[in-house]
């Protein structure tokens, strides 16, 4: 399945059985919050070919589901959108096809989808690379631990009900940490709505190559589970099959790796 990037015109298309021309066709798409946009008319590319372009105002999954009549029919098709500024990836397009080799693009609806898969696994080590805007509620406390790191910059923090707002100017927050103090040492009370800008101003070279690595290892391993034994039919198993992050991704990211080094 596809991801689309925000904001992006989506030509969503359908194709009725047997290439005929229903009666009437419309398409209404389901969006992320639960509300519907449509039904939309779409246009008739003949031969029972259909086409709407949409363009998504959302983040998230979306289902577009074409109703026709006589032929009567139903085709429903789901599609994501990615977050504004989150198509990028850790790694760039253009670097993923050096690291592969890959000299065209043919291959690049693939390659951004394992790009986008990379970062949760390399934020898990690391903490957030990508910034991006978090929102979390906290008890309070002469501290609030935020659970995204590095912090970048704390937006606001509201209270809620009877708590006061902070005036973030008198916050000192720990980038990596997550620690949040008073500058005076008081009690922030709570409890609070905190939002606050996570990630990185740069991507430093060893997450970068830990990224590639990945990717590469993805790459190579969906190509087949099994590979035949040199001078014989029989398949021999490639033990890279048994794992998605390579122990040499892991050492760049700083994991500490059990066993004998």
């Amino acid at each position: 399945m596809t991801t689309y990037p925000y904001g992006a015109a989506i030509r969503l298309t359908t194709q009725v059985q047997g290439g005929v021309t229903p009666a009437s066709v419309a398409v209404t798409i389901l969006l992320p919050d639960g509300a519907t946009s449509g039904p939309h008319m779409p246009v008739d590319d003949s031969d029972g070919a259909y086409h709407y372009d949409f363009t998504p105002s959302q983040a998230g999954r979306h289902i577009a589901r074409w109703v026709t009549t006589v032929p009567s029919g139903v085709d429903e098709r789901a599609f994501d959108v990615a977050a504004m500024w989150s198509q990028s990836g850790i790694v760039s397009i253009e670097d993923a096809r050096v690291h592969l080799n890959l000299t065209n693009t043919a291959e690049d609806a693939e390659l951004r989808e394992m790009i986008r898969a990379v970062t949760e696994p390399i934020e898990r080590h690391t903490g957030v690379v990508l910034r991006r805007t978090v929102v979390e509620q906290h008890r309070g406390g002469y501290s609030l631990v935020l659970h995204k790191t590095p912090i970048l910059s704390i937006t606001s923090v509201t209270g809620i009900g009877s708590a006061l707002d902070q005036d973030v100017a008198e916050l000192l927050p720990g980038e990596m940490s997550g620690v949040v103090r008073r500058r005076d040492g008081a009690w922030i009370s709570g409890p609070v709505t905190v939002t606050y800008t996570a990630g990185r101003t740069d991507v430093p070279p060893h997450i970068r190559l830990a990224a590639l690595m990945i990717l590469q290892h993805l790459w190579e391993t969906q190509r087949g589970a099994a590979t035949p034994r040199f001078g014989s039919d029989e398949a021999v198993w490639d033990p890279r099959f048994g794992y998605a992050v390579p122990r040499r991704a892991l050492e760049l990211l700083g994991e500490q790796v059990s066993g004998i080094a």
